[in-house]
């Protein structure tokens, strides 16, 4: 499904490998993957940098956001939930703002994310100059062993048996600090209240210590990535986090007050189109209903003038008891 993905990635390191013999006289596979992360991040730039704007605007109108949900903390029925969606719809309007700004990059990334550490995995399969022993040592480490290996093997690797154990803690700090960077400024009293935060915390902590865990039986070229691709990240969510502090909330309202006053206008034009089928349907339900009320009615009256009594009866036969007892025999 994803050939064609890996067929691009062998080529762009491919391609940096080639430059790098060039320019150095060398083949080295840890070099290639450093390189490699910088150029991939730089072409998901756009992808990344938008998932991370739309993150920290996020939480510039969280407050308003959470005001609406307290106005209607205790209204648990239909119109109530209904007009709490429109009104939260309506603050994302205001400031431009999509609630699922930050979903669709990460959707699309998730695929490359996958290519990438499969090529990397087996980065001599997709690079063929890079299957040289000397190529795989960067810094005194092969990376195409993971640091638990390079333990058990401290009889061939004395010093890189224990300096391979740097690579994940290096994963944990640097995914630590870019998740710190990411997490929006709020009162800390407020964030303890609020039990989303907290979970939003502790994944914060959870998710290094899962990539250092990984760090230690992976091979060391995808602690490499992992290392470089959060320097790279810190580095942009610095100036993301500059750039998006400094937008005031009235320069958005003002910069999307039309764009607003448009989805609002559309978003009404939905809701009466949507009210209007609402009562066809509900006309087209009653109509049907009365006439198969009026259907069963004129069948039940035809069916009793049918009906025909026999006034013939003896006195004292089976079916004279059966008169007197329907109530209709002459006195």
């Amino acid at each position: 499904m994803f050939d064609w993905l890996y067929w691009i990635f062998a080529k762009i390191l491919s391609g940096i490998d080639w430059t790098v013999y060039h320019l150095f006289n060398i083949h080295n596979t840890g070099l290639c993957i450093v390189l490699f992360t910088i150029v991939v991040y730089l072409l998901m730039y756009p992808l990344n940098s938008k998932q991370q704007k739309s993150s920290r605007l996020m939480a510039k109108i969280n407050p308003e956001i959470k005001e609406i949900q307290k106005k209607y903390k205790n209204k648990k029925d239909q119109a109530s939930q209904m007009k709490m969606n429109q009104e939260t719809q309506e603050v994302y309007a205001k400031y431009g703002i999509s609630p699922f700004g930050g979903c669709l990059p990460l959707l699309i990334t998730l695929p490359i994310m996958y290519c990438l550490y499969r090529v990397m995995y087996n980065i001599t399969t997709y690079v063929p100059s890079l299957s040289d022993a000397k190529a795989s040592i960067f810094l005194g480490l092969d990376v195409e062993k993971s640091p638990l290996a390079l333990f058990h093997d401290r009889g061939n690797y004395p010093y890189a048996g224990y300096l391979a154990f740097i690579i994940p803690i290096l994963a944990v700090v640097f995914q630590f600090i870019n998740s710190k960077m990411l997490q929006p400024k709020d009162n800390k009293s407020k964030q303890e209240e609020d039990s989303m935060a907290q979970s939003m915390k502790m994944m914060n902590y959870f998710m290094p210590l899962m990539s250092g865990f990984f760090c230690l039986s992976l091979n060391i070229g995808i602690g490499l990535y992992w290392i470089t691709g959060s320097i790279f990240r810190i580095v942009q969510a610095f100036f993301i986090n500059r750039k998006v502090d400094k937008i005031s909330l009235e320069e958005l309202i003002e910069k999307n007050k039309d764009k607003a006053s448009k989805k609002n206008a559309k978003r009404e034009q939905m809701n009466r189109q949507m009210e209007e089928y609402s009562k066809r349907k509900t006309a087209s339900i009653k109509t049907a209903t009365s006439y198969q009320n009026k259907e069963a009615s004129s069948e039940k009256s035809s069916s009793s003038e049918n009906v025909t009594v026999n006034k013939d009866i003896e006195p004292g036969s089976i079916a004279g008891y059966a008169h007197m007892l329907s109530g209709k025999k002459d006195k």
